[in-house]
Parts: C-alpha cells; sequence; structure tokens
C-alpha cells in the first residue's frame, strides 16, 4: 500500500504545475488519505518542503501519532486564522484551496485572514490521486464487499411480509456494525412495491407484502473504505413483466461490465448498458449514470454517465449500476463493485443475481 509520503509527493508533483506556493487541504477524507490521520475537523498546509496539520486539542496527541510526517499545528481558536499563521510562516506567495470542500464563508475569512493574499480555488487535485487505487486499498475494499455481502446472506431469510422497511434498513444497519463495519457506507436503501421507482427511496414504515418486489442497496465502511452493492429480492416468483424488466438491467449490466478495463473510456461504457436499455424501449427510464468511483468515500470520482469525459485507469474501483425505473409500478437496479484491470473487471460483489436466486 503506497505510504502517506508516497502520497504527498504525487500531490507535490502535481502542484508544480499548478500557480500556486502552497495548498489548502479542507476535505477530511483527503487530509486523512495524504496524511493518514483519522480525526476531522483539521486542515493540512502545504508546500514543496513543509507539512503543517492544523487541529485543535482533541486530537493533538493523535495526530502526532498517526501523522508523524507533519508539524502539528495547535489551534486554541479559529482553524482559519491559524492556518493563516501557519501559511506565514512558509513564505509562500500564493495559496491553493479545495474548491468542493471550503464554504463560502470560510473562504471570506480566509481570504481576509491572509491579508492580501486571495486563495485560489481548485477543483480535483486530491481526488485525481485516489481514483487509482493501490493494492493495498483495494484489499480493504474487497473486505468491505465480502462483509456487506455476508451480512445480508445471513439476514435475507429474515425478510419477510409484514416487516416494514425501515425494520429490513435497521437489521442491516445493526448486523453490518456487528460483523465488524464501523458503520455502513450510507443509509441502507430498502424500497418495495412501487416505491422501487425512486432510485433514492428512503425506508418507511411501509410493510412487505407477499409477491412484492424489494430493491435493497447497502454497503460497509471497514478500515476506513466502503463497498456499494444492490440487489432485487421478489417474495414470491415475479411475473412476467418483473422478470423481462430483471432480466434486461442484468443483461445491461452484464454488458457493462465485459466492456470495462483499462483504456474504455467512461462515457462509451455508460453507452453500453445504456443502449441496451434504449433497444428495450425503456430508455427514458433509465436517468442517472452507470457508476461512480468508490473508496474513501463511497461516492468519488470517476463516474461513469453521458457526459463523462476520460477514461478507465487500471486500479479505479467502480460500481456498476444501470437500472430501470417505472413511476407507479417500480423499478429494477442491480449492482456491483467492480476494480478495472489492465484486460477487463475483477467483480468484488459476490451475491448471485440469478433470478431464482434473489426469490426469497
Amino acid at each position: 500500500m503506497s505510504t502517506p509520503s508516497q502520497r504527498i509527493d504525487c500531490l507535490r508533483y502535481a502542484l508544480r504545475q499548478e500557480p500556486v506556493d502552497a495548498f489548502l487541504v479542507s476535505d477530511p477524507a483527503n487530509v486523512t488519505y495524504l496524511t493518514g490521520f483519522r480525526g476531522d475537523d483539521s486542515y493540512l498546509l502545504l508546500d514543496q518542503d513543509h507539512l503543517f496539520l492544523v487541529t485543535d486539542s482533541r486530537y493533538t496527541e493523535q495526530a502526532a501519532a498517526e501523522a508523524p510526517q507533519c508539524e502539528i499545528v495547535k489551534r486554541d481558536g479559529s482553524i482559519i486564522k491559524e492556518t493563516a499563521k501557519a501559511f506565514g510562516r512558509l513564505g509562500a506567495k500564493s495559496l491553493g484551496i479545495e474548491a468542493a470542500s471550503m464554504s463560502v464563508s470560510s473562504f471570506r475569512d480566509l481570504a481576509e485572514a491572509l491579508e492580501g493574499v486571495e486563495p485560489l480555488p481548485k477543483k480535483g487535485l486530491v481526488e485525481k490521486l485516489r481514483e487509482v487505487k493501490d493494492e493495498g486499498e483495494i484489499e480493504r475494499i474487497r473486505k468491505a464487499a465480502a462483509l456487506a455481502d455476508a451480512t445480508l446472506t445471513a439476514l435475507r431469510g429474515q425478510i419477510v411480509p409484514g416487516m416494514t422497511e425501515r425494520e429490513v434498513a435497521n437489521r442491516i444497519d445493526f448486523s453490518l456494525r456487528e460483523a465488524g463495519a464501523r458503520r455502513p457506507s450510507f443509509e441502507p436503501i430498502v424500497a418495495a412495491r412501487q416505491r422501487s421507482s425512486l432510485p433514492h427511496a428512503q425506508a418507511t414504515d411501509a410493510r412487505l407484502a407477499p409477491g412484492d418486489a424489494v430493491l435493497i442497496d447497502w454497503g460497509a465502511e471497514r478500515d476506513l473504505y466502503s463497498s456499494d452493492c444492490t440487489r432485487m429480492f421478489f417474495l414470491a416468483a415475479p411475473d412476467a413483466r418483473w422478470r423481462e424488466v430483471y432480466a434486461t438491467v442484468r443483461r445491461a449490466q452484464e454488458l457493462a461490465i465485459e466492456a470495462i478495463r483499462a483504456g474504455a473510456g467512461l462515457r462509451e461504457v455508460d453507452a453500453v448498458a445504456r443502449q441496451h436499455i434504449s433497444q428495450a424501449g425503456y430508455g427514458s427510464n433509465f436517468g442517472h449514470g452507470l457508476g461512480h468511483g468508490v473508496g474513501l468515500r463511497v461516492h468519488e470520482s470517476p463516474s461513469m454517465n453521458e457526459r463523462a469525459e476520460g477514461t478507465l485507469a487500471a486500479g479505479m474501483v467502480v460500481t456498476v449500476e444501470p437500472g430501470i425505473y417505472l413511476p407507479g409500478w417500480g423499478g429494477v437496479r442491480i449492482e456491483d463493485l467492480v476494480v478495472v484491470r489492465q484486460e477487463g473487471a475483477e467483480v468484488l460483489t459476490s451475491l448471485p443475481k440469478e433470478l431464482d436466486a434473489v426469490i426469497l
């Protein structure tokens, strides 16, 4: 697994291509990625020679242990003012900041505290480094996926008519933690019947009924890294229309996974699944992108969608999750987590997708 020092070196190289002398990392996931520090409410300030981790008394001991390569700057008051003081020690004349994670209010306070130095918003510098995972990161994601898979496998016999969506979601949440997850990587989605047409439905007190189709989207965070998976389950043998929609989504996913390899275009892989769904007559019912990166966060770059630019690279970990959503009827999504390899895709999630296997 790459070390924080190696990651810092990569960021410093990227910064040499930018019109800034120093850079401020404010996104907690990016701070963790670059330093190993697992706390929050802290900033990393660096140039080509210095590393300052600005934190407070809650984290100074932890920061010293987890990020020994950094000089720990303890703040007693405003993190913005303490960061500005640390910037003054660098002798730098320009400062880049993370545009996606710093609020407008904090930006204005920082600009005022820097006294004449205007912070320059930059996008995606650290996120670009995080896109390609090393084998250590992939192994952590693999273990998170295995934990999530095992949890739902153990629970599937408990998903029965009469339970509410919320009860199913709560059991998933509790079981993930009991099995060793730090937490679910996101609030589990459990949507039955017509509500399965809502891609990000929140679980409700609606009760499962015999014959229902149930969409479950869940994941685990383990050792900082996340997993993500979606399966459909049926509480009785589905009728012809459910079978048709399910088969269409499953085949679209298979085709997309077959198209994944290093060098494949993000937009082109999305188009493989989208074309199959469109040819089946459901093109207007697949409204989201095919997939997204997963790592320290359950949603990160790259994105595979109709507007995406760029290509897949070996070591990226992405979801493949086509769906068909029919308002007033229901929806089907099937999602797996894959590692991009030079010649293809390695699927990390393992739950079966054959129709007979998802009838409870």
